[in-house]
């Protein structure tokens, strides 16, 4: 079983100076929210360029400052950008994270 599941699995690896998309996760990162659905937030933001290889699977990314989003991520989260990455470029929200409503936070959806 396990070489079946092994035969489409691919293994990434980024090299400095690579452009990547991140995969982020709009309910755990209220300031990414730019619809109320969660299924209708894009799945990837980016690309951003990488900057530095922190050991065998972490990437720390040229993330703009305005995102309060920390710039290392695993390689599980990034996604190579293939292609020239001003074509495909989907900026990360501007508005900070104090500016998102309260109806929004997860903590109001949970009912117990």
């Amino acid at each position: 079983m396990k070489n079946q599941a092994n035969k489409k699995r691919i293994e990434v690896e980024l090299q400095v100076g690579d452009w990547a998309f991140i995969r982020l996760q709009p309910y755990r990162h209220l300031s990414l929210r730019l619809h109320r659905q969660q299924k209708l937030s894009p799945r990837f933001f980016g690309p951003y360029k990488v900057v530095q290889c922190l050991g065998v699977v972490a990437y720390k990314l040229a993330l703009p400052e305005h995102t309060r989003i920390h710039p290392v991520f695993h390689i599980s989260q990034l996604k190579l950008c293939r292609g020239e990455p001003s074509h495909q470029f989907t900026p990360l929200p501007m508005f900070p994270i104090t500016q998102v409503p309260s109806n929004q936070a997860l903590e109001d959806k949970v009912s117990l």
